[in-house]
Protein backbone atom coordinates (compact mmCIF):
# COMPACT_ATOMS: atom_id res chain seq x y z
CA UNK A 1 0.00 0.00 0.00
CA UNK A 2 2.80 2.40 1.40
CA UNK A 3 4.37 2.08 -2.01
CA UNK A 4 1.36 2.50 -4.45
CA UNK A 5 0.94 5.98 -2.46
CA UNK A 6 4.70 6.76 -3.08
CA UNK A 7 4.43 5.94 -7.01
CA UNK A 8 1.18 7.65 -7.20
CA UNK A 9 2.55 10.89 -5.92
CA UNK A 10 5.79 10.23 -7.70
CA UNK A 11 3.91 9.91 -10.93
CA UNK A 12 1.20 12.69 -10.56
CA UNK A 13 2.38 16.05 -12.03
CA UNK A 14 3.76 18.87 -9.35
CA UNK A 15 1.39 22.16 -9.30
CA UNK A 16 3.66 24.84 -11.44
CA UNK A 17 3.48 28.46 -12.20
CA UNK A 18 0.55 28.14 -15.02
CA UNK A 19 -0.81 24.59 -14.33
CA UNK A 20 -1.15 25.01 -10.67
CA UNK A 21 -5.08 24.50 -10.17
CA UNK A 22 -4.85 21.59 -12.51
CA UNK A 23 -2.34 19.76 -11.09
CA UNK A 24 -3.67 20.48 -7.38
CA UNK A 25 -7.16 19.17 -8.26
CA UNK A 26 -5.50 16.02 -9.86
CA UNK A 27 -3.32 15.32 -7.14
CA UNK A 28 -6.42 15.99 -4.62
CA UNK A 29 -8.55 13.55 -6.42
CA UNK A 30 -6.01 11.02 -5.96
CA UNK A 31 -4.06 11.32 -3.03
CA UNK A 32 -7.17 11.68 -0.83
CA UNK A 33 -7.12 8.12 0.90
CA UNK A 34 -9.34 5.25 -0.72
CA UNK A 35 -8.99 1.40 -0.33
CA UNK A 36 -6.94 0.92 -3.47
CA UNK A 37 -8.24 -1.84 -4.42
CA UNK A 38 -7.60 -2.10 -7.67
CA UNK A 39 -3.47 -1.17 -7.97
CA UNK A 40 -3.41 -3.92 -4.54
CA UNK A 41 -4.78 -6.79 -7.07
CA UNK A 42 -2.44 -6.28 -9.62
CA UNK A 43 0.40 -6.04 -7.33
CA UNK A 44 -0.82 -9.23 -6.01
CA UNK A 45 -1.65 -11.03 -9.10
CA UNK A 46 2.01 -10.71 -10.30
CA UNK A 47 3.72 -11.53 -7.02
CA UNK A 48 1.39 -14.54 -7.22
CA UNK A 49 2.62 -15.17 -10.75
CA UNK A 50 6.46 -14.78 -10.12
CA UNK A 51 6.09 -11.30 -11.73
CA UNK A 52 8.47 -8.51 -9.66
CA UNK A 53 6.62 -6.05 -7.80
CA UNK A 54 8.24 -3.31 -9.99
CA UNK A 55 6.72 -4.82 -12.77
CA UNK A 56 3.07 -4.43 -12.19
CA UNK A 57 3.79 -0.61 -10.38
CA UNK A 58 2.81 1.62 -13.15
CA UNK A 59 0.12 -0.87 -14.89
CA UNK A 60 -1.58 -0.62 -10.94
CA UNK A 61 -1.14 2.92 -11.07
CA UNK A 62 -2.73 2.98 -14.46
CA UNK A 63 -6.09 1.54 -13.12
CA UNK A 64 -6.08 3.61 -9.97
CA UNK A 65 -6.03 6.76 -12.15
CA UNK A 66 -8.61 5.79 -14.80
CA UNK A 67 -10.49 5.02 -11.37
CA UNK A 68 -9.98 8.46 -9.72
CA UNK A 69 -10.25 10.25 -12.86
CA UNK A 70 -14.27 8.03 -13.26
CA UNK A 71 -15.09 9.15 -9.41
CA UNK A 72 -14.84 13.06 -9.98
CA UNK A 73 -16.52 12.91 -13.37
CA UNK A 74 -19.36 10.36 -11.00
CA UNK A 75 -19.51 13.47 -8.91
CA UNK A 76 -19.95 16.20 -11.26
CA UNK A 77 -23.94 17.45 -11.43
CA UNK A 78 -24.55 16.57 -14.76
CA UNK A 79 -23.90 12.50 -12.78
CA UNK A 80 -24.87 12.18 -9.66
CA UNK A 81 -23.60 15.54 -8.37
CA UNK A 82 -22.07 14.75 -5.31
CA UNK A 83 -20.67 17.26 -3.13
CA UNK A 84 -18.49 14.86 -0.47
CA UNK A 85 -16.51 12.10 -1.07
CA UNK A 86 -14.55 10.01 1.89
CA UNK A 87 -15.76 13.65 3.49
CA UNK A 88 -14.04 15.66 1.85
CA UNK A 89 -15.62 18.02 -0.64
CA UNK A 90 -15.48 16.60 -4.24
CA UNK A 91 -13.34 17.83 -6.80
CA UNK A 92 -16.13 20.33 -8.88
CA UNK A 93 -17.15 21.74 -5.24
CA UNK A 94 -13.54 22.57 -4.23
CA UNK A 95 -12.31 23.34 -7.64
CA UNK A 96 -15.16 24.57 -10.08
CA UNK A 97 -16.62 22.39 -12.39
CA UNK A 98 -14.63 23.28 -15.17
CA UNK A 99 -11.37 22.34 -13.67
CA UNK A 100 -12.76 18.85 -12.14
CA UNK A 101 -13.93 17.97 -15.83
CA UNK A 102 -10.50 19.05 -17.13
CA UNK A 103 -9.26 16.87 -13.97
CA UNK A 104 -10.58 13.70 -14.94
CA UNK A 105 -9.42 13.68 -18.36
CA UNK A 106 -5.81 14.48 -17.39
CA UNK A 107 -6.19 10.79 -15.00
CA UNK A 108 -7.30 9.78 -17.84
CA UNK A 109 -4.78 10.31 -20.40
CA UNK A 110 -1.90 10.19 -17.90
CA UNK A 111 -2.74 6.56 -17.29
CA UNK A 112 -2.30 5.61 -20.75
CA UNK A 113 0.87 7.90 -21.03
CA UNK A 114 2.39 5.71 -17.68
CA UNK A 115 1.77 2.71 -19.76
CA UNK A 116 2.97 3.78 -23.03
CA UNK A 117 6.52 4.13 -21.00
CA UNK A 118 7.32 0.59 -19.97
CA UNK A 119 10.02 -1.26 -22.17
CA UNK A 120 8.54 -4.36 -23.58
CA UNK A 121 6.14 -3.60 -26.90
CA UNK A 122 3.79 -6.48 -26.65
CA UNK A 123 3.13 -6.22 -22.87
CA UNK A 124 2.46 -2.17 -23.41
CA UNK A 125 0.06 -3.22 -26.51
CA UNK A 126 -1.65 -5.57 -24.61
CA UNK A 127 -2.22 -3.64 -21.41
CA UNK A 128 -3.29 -0.46 -24.03
CA UNK A 129 -6.11 -2.78 -25.64
CA UNK A 130 -7.20 -4.55 -22.17
CA UNK A 131 -7.40 -1.01 -19.99
CA UNK A 132 -9.04 0.79 -22.61
CA UNK A 133 -11.77 -1.64 -23.37
CA UNK A 134 -12.44 -1.81 -19.56
CA UNK A 135 -12.59 1.90 -19.60
CA UNK A 136 -14.56 2.49 -22.11
CA UNK A 137 -18.06 2.21 -23.72
CA UNK A 138 -17.44 -2.20 -23.64
CA UNK A 139 -16.46 -1.57 -19.19
CA UNK A 140 -16.69 2.03 -17.16
CA UNK A 141 -18.59 4.24 -19.60
CA UNK A 142 -21.08 1.69 -20.98
CA UNK A 143 -21.95 1.01 -17.65
CA UNK A 144 -22.64 4.35 -16.78
CA UNK A 145 -24.43 5.50 -20.02
CA UNK A 146 -26.99 2.14 -18.68
CA UNK A 147 -27.16 3.79 -15.23
CA UNK A 148 -28.08 7.00 -16.01
CA UNK A 149 -30.67 6.38 -19.06
CA UNK A 150 -32.35 3.77 -17.25
CA UNK A 151 -35.58 4.56 -14.92
CA UNK A 152 -33.83 3.01 -11.82
CA UNK A 153 -37.65 1.80 -11.09
CA UNK A 154 -37.92 -0.60 -13.88
CA UNK A 155 -34.32 -2.19 -13.69
CA UNK A 156 -34.80 -6.19 -13.15
CA UNK A 157 -32.10 -7.91 -11.81
CA UNK A 158 -30.86 -9.04 -15.20
CA UNK A 159 -30.15 -5.13 -16.24
CA UNK A 160 -28.75 -4.57 -13.03
CA UNK A 161 -26.07 -7.42 -13.25
CA UNK A 162 -25.30 -5.69 -16.80
CA UNK A 163 -24.38 -2.16 -15.26
CA UNK A 164 -22.75 -3.62 -12.64
CA UNK A 165 -20.86 -5.40 -14.74
CA UNK A 166 -19.89 -2.54 -16.81
CA UNK A 167 -19.64 -0.08 -14.17
CA UNK A 168 -17.51 -1.95 -11.45
CA UNK A 169 -16.73 -4.86 -12.55
CA UNK A 170 -14.45 -5.08 -16.18
CA UNK A 171 -12.14 -2.40 -14.66
CA UNK A 172 -10.94 -4.85 -11.19
CA UNK A 173 -10.93 -8.12 -13.43
CA UNK A 174 -9.01 -5.81 -15.58
CA UNK A 175 -7.00 -4.59 -12.73
CA UNK A 176 -6.65 -8.51 -12.06
CA UNK A 177 -5.56 -9.34 -16.10
CA UNK A 178 -2.85 -6.36 -16.03
CA UNK A 179 -1.19 -7.79 -13.10
CA UNK A 180 -0.59 -10.96 -14.97
CA UNK A 181 0.21 -9.81 -18.41
CA UNK A 182 3.02 -8.26 -16.23
CA UNK A 183 3.88 -11.49 -14.91
CA UNK A 184 4.51 -12.62 -18.36
CA UNK A 185 1.52 -15.06 -17.63
CA UNK A 186 0.51 -18.11 -19.66
CA UNK A 187 -2.72 -18.26 -21.31
CA UNK A 188 -4.36 -21.02 -18.51
CA UNK A 189 -3.07 -19.13 -15.55
CA UNK A 190 -5.01 -15.65 -17.60
CA UNK A 191 -8.12 -17.74 -17.65
CA UNK A 192 -8.38 -18.20 -13.96
CA UNK A 193 -7.26 -14.93 -13.00
CA UNK A 194 -10.02 -13.55 -15.44
CA UNK A 195 -12.64 -15.60 -13.61
CA UNK A 196 -11.39 -14.60 -10.22
CA UNK A 197 -11.71 -10.95 -10.92
CA UNK A 198 -15.55 -11.46 -12.71
CA UNK A 199 -16.16 -13.10 -8.97
CA UNK A 200 -14.37 -10.59 -7.17
CA UNK A 201 -15.81 -8.04 -9.19
CA UNK A 202 -19.14 -9.37 -8.63
CA UNK A 203 -18.97 -9.59 -4.74
CA UNK A 204 -17.40 -6.13 -4.55
CA UNK A 205 -20.60 -4.59 -5.74
CA UNK A 206 -22.82 -7.02 -3.66
CA UNK A 207 -20.94 -5.65 -1.33
CA UNK A 208 -21.42 -1.83 -2.00
CA UNK A 209 -25.06 -2.66 -2.43
CA UNK A 210 -25.29 -3.80 1.00
CA UNK A 211 -23.45 -1.05 2.65
CA UNK A 212 -25.26 1.59 0.26
CA UNK A 213 -29.09 -0.31 1.02
CA UNK A 214 -29.33 0.02 -2.72
CA UNK A 215 -29.17 -2.27 -5.42
CA UNK A 216 -29.44 -5.90 -5.29
CA UNK A 217 -30.88 -5.08 -1.77
CA UNK A 218 -33.61 -3.96 -4.33
CA UNK A 219 -34.16 -8.06 -5.28
CA UNK A 220 -33.12 -9.91 -2.39
CA UNK A 221 -32.85 -9.01 1.32
CA UNK A 222 -29.64 -8.22 3.06
CA UNK A 223 -29.56 -11.91 4.38
CA UNK A 224 -29.76 -12.73 1.00
CA UNK A 225 -27.13 -10.82 -0.21
CA UNK A 226 -24.67 -11.47 2.04
CA UNK A 227 -25.50 -15.45 1.28
CA UNK A 228 -24.65 -14.49 -2.45
CA UNK A 229 -21.56 -12.53 -1.69
CA UNK A 230 -20.16 -15.44 0.29
CA UNK A 231 -20.99 -17.94 -2.29
CA UNK A 232 -18.85 -15.35 -5.28
CA UNK A 233 -15.83 -15.49 -2.77
CA UNK A 234 -15.92 -19.09 -2.56
CA UNK A 235 -15.81 -19.50 -6.49
CA UNK A 236 -13.20 -16.66 -6.58
CA UNK A 237 -11.05 -18.46 -4.18
CA UNK A 238 -11.40 -21.67 -6.35
CA UNK A 239 -9.45 -19.90 -8.78
CA UNK A 240 -6.28 -19.56 -6.60
CA UNK A 241 -6.03 -23.03 -5.56
CA UNK A 242 -3.90 -24.23 -8.14
CA UNK A 243 -1.34 -21.09 -7.19
CA UNK A 244 1.37 -21.06 -4.57
CA UNK A 245 1.48 -17.51 -3.80
CA UNK A 246 -1.61 -16.68 -3.41
CA UNK A 247 -2.02 -15.45 0.42
CA UNK A 248 -2.35 -11.68 -0.96
CA UNK A 249 -4.98 -12.34 -2.40
CA UNK A 250 -6.76 -14.26 -0.12
CA UNK A 251 -6.71 -11.14 1.97
CA UNK A 252 -8.28 -9.07 -0.09
CA UNK A 253 -10.92 -11.27 -0.94
CA UNK A 254 -11.45 -11.55 2.85
CA UNK A 255 -11.29 -8.10 2.93
CA UNK A 256 -14.15 -7.55 0.78
CA UNK A 257 -16.42 -9.95 2.51
CA UNK A 258 -15.30 -8.73 6.13
CA UNK A 259 -17.26 -5.37 4.52
CA UNK A 260 -20.70 -7.19 3.85
CA UNK A 261 -21.11 -7.92 7.97
CA UNK A 262 -23.16 -10.43 10.07
CA UNK A 263 -26.36 -11.20 9.80
CA UNK A 264 -28.58 -10.17 12.77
Amino acid sequence: MKRIEQALDEFLPKPSQHLSQIHEAMRYSVLNGGKRIRPLLCLAVCHMLGGKEEDALIPACAVELIHCYSLIHDDLPCLDNDEFRREQLTCHKKFGEAVALLAGDALLTLAFHLISTLKNSQKVHRLLGEISQAAGTFGMVGGQVMDILINKNEVDLPTLDAIHIHKTGQLIKTSCLAGAIAAGASREEEAHILRFGEYLGFAFQIADDILDSDGYLRFMSAHEARAKAREVIAQAKKELKGFKANSRLIQITDFILSRIGEDH
